[in-house]
């Protein structure tokens, strides 16, 4: 029997303080165990800090599975333009673009950074797909099996309701999201096999579906450790993680690896907003399922979930509200992703997190 094993581990932020070398340098332990096929990484290694880039290509020096990388916006070069603003990277990684064909399927890793003049920063690489970019997508496509599942990979998001779901301005939005996205959009919805999109750069766990494709967004590597060390949570609550896509007869199957404790951990209850409810966060469960919980031994369908803030500027979108008068000390939940059904104990957030 055919089965491929792919971890996508993305926004790495190794030169963002709190010692994330050598805390990587433990997840890819973490990572090893699980004998992928092929580790993806996802961009913001912060090739832009000296010195980074040797380190981070000797960890990865002697792994036991072949490395494919993502540009993102923290790996371009500063002082690079047009075109030449990915020389860093592909000095180091051959190509800004990449495509591995497995016998049960393919997997295409795209570019979304593009230069927006004047080149001073992080937000001044504008969330587009170049020209260059389609063409090569388009001469990628037309060589693959399309019987086959498609699992592309990108750095900055094609589809994401992160802008609304924070307010932010036209200037914001092109920074957060691929401007261009439904180009992109339009050359996948005709695939006859499944298609899952997986994507980086917000730190958070969201999951979409648009005309028969998944689109994913997937928690970080370094959670947010410049604030809180390797304990830091990703900008949705999630703890820190990557992604573990698996592949069987063209089934894809997906669980988000939690740093240090591994998928089974599924999710936590959490106290509310502001009606003080509590909220049940399942970190990668998708909204478009029903979520059920028992309580006193019945089955209850819990509502849709809506944006919640975990703070004064991110919004989960993967906080189901409990309950009113739910008191319980933990939960039994049962639910399904991509036809996959599970079913997990939850309690509440431990008090170290």
């Amino acid at each position: 029997m055919i089965m491929s094993r792919i971890v996508f581990a993305t926004d790495l932020h190794l030169a963002d303080g709190h010692e994330g070398l050598e805390a990587f340098a433990g997840d890819l332990q973490e990572i090893c165990a699980l004998a992928p096929d092929l580790l993806v990484v996802g961009g913001d290694i912060c090739l832009w800090d000296e010195g980074i880039g040797d380190r981070f290509q000797a960890l990865l020096r002697d792994l036991p599975f072949d490395t494919t990388y993502l540009m993102g916006n923290h790996d371009t070069d500063r002082s690079g333009h047009g075109e030449e603003f990915d020389h860093d990277f592909v000095s180091r990684f051959g190509s800004r673009n990449s495509c591995v064909q497995f016998a049960d399927i393919q997997m295409v890793c795209l570019n979304t950074c593009g230069l927006q003049p004047p080149f001073d920063d992080g937000t001044k690489v504008r969330a587009a797909v170049g020209d260059g970019d389609l063409a090569w997508l388009d001469a990628t496509l037309a060589g693959l099996d399309r019987a086959l599942p498609l699992l592309l990979f990108v750095h900055i998001p094609l589809a994401t309701t992160c802008p609304e779901r924070r307010g932010a301005d036209r200037e914001t939005t092109d920074v957060w999201r691929v401007t261009n996205a439904g180009a992109i959009h339009q050359r996948l919805t005709n695939w006859p096999a499944p298609v899952v999109v997986a994507q980086g750069h917000l730190h958070e766990n969201e999951h979409l579906h648009r005309d028969g494709i998944h689109y994913i967004t997937v928690g970080s590597v370094c959670g947010r450790w410049w604030d809180h060390g390797t304990a830091s949570r990703c900008t949705d609550g999630s703890p820190r993680g990557w992604l573990l896509v698996d592949v069987e007869e063209g089934d894809v199957c997906l669980n988000y690896q939690v740093a240090g404790i591994g998928a089974h951990w599924r999710g936590e209850i959490v106290p509310g907003g502001d009606d003080g409810g509590p909220r049940l966060s399942l970190f990668f469960s998708d909204p478009a399922e029903p979520v059920e919980v028992q309580i006193n031994g019945e089955w209850i369908t819990l509502p849709p979930p809506r944006p919640f803030a975990v703070d004064d500027e991110f919004f989960s979108t993967h906080h189901w509200a409990l309950p009113p008068g739910f008191t319980n000390d933990s939960l039994q939940v049962r639910t399904r992703l991509r036809r996959q059904r599970w079913e997990a104990t939850v309690a509440w957030r431990p008090t170290a997190c």
